[in-house]
């Protein structure tokens, strides 16, 4: 009988070596070889799924966007307050620590974030998924404080200004995590500070 192929569990692990690859070097560190050799396969299997480095960076950033989702958001807003505001917290916080994986992850989407100055495709995909990110916080706070219940709450213009600063305490204290210029507990206690008022000023 013919081997089966996952193609998709090989495209996931290529993307792995990617991100790998970009931690260690950066996005213009990426090559077929650099890729091939992080994930321990031919030059010649990681053109196969992807023709261009183009398209394996592009599709690595859709995966990370994807992966975030998945795991951080965005969510249905609980109808109770207080459940609200916990999802908000953790939204904002999501893996945040000193552990290697969380550190590898927030330095690639860094080295994203940064491409997307130069980068149109990484542009697109990079603040779409911010706005994204500030949409569901936005709603997340109108639903902390207590707009919510059987209906999804409509979030206001002061709801959608204090998502946006919530977004970016979260994403600046990330940054200093991940370079060790904060600990992870002082970011959260900051963040969950930083909710608490916001909750509270309505």
């Amino acid at each position: 009988m013919p081997k089966v192929v996952d193609h998709d569990q090989r495209r996931a692990e290529l993307v792995l070596a990617l991100w790998q690859v970009i931690h260690e070097q950066g996005i213009d560190g990426v090559t077929f070889r650099a890729v091939a050799q992080a994930a321990g396969v031919s030059v010649g299997r990681v053109q196969h799924y992807f023709p261009s480095k183009d398209d394996l960076v592009l599709h690595g950033c859709r995966q990370m966007v994807a992966s975030a989702v998945v795991d951080h958001g965005p969510r249905e807003v609980p109808g109770d307050p207080r459940t609200a505001a916990e999802e908000l917290r953790s939204l904002l916080v999501g893996a945040m620590s000193e552990s290697i994986d969380f550190k590898i992850g927030a330095s690639v989407w860094a080295a994203y974030q940064s491409k997307a100055v130069s980068s149109a495709g990484i542009g697109a995909i990079v603040t779409d998924a911010l706005a994204e990110r500030t949409r569901a916080l936005a709603r997340l706070l109108a639903g902390a404080r207590g707009r919510g219940g059987r209906v999804q709450p409509a979030p206001t213009s002061d709801d959608r200004r204090d998502a946006l600063r919530l977004a970016a305490l979260s994403e600046g204290l990330t940054l200093r995590v991940i370079v060790g210029a904060v600990q992870a507990d002082e970011a959260r206690r900051v963040i969950h500070a930083e909710v608490d008022r916001c909750v509270d000023a309505t």
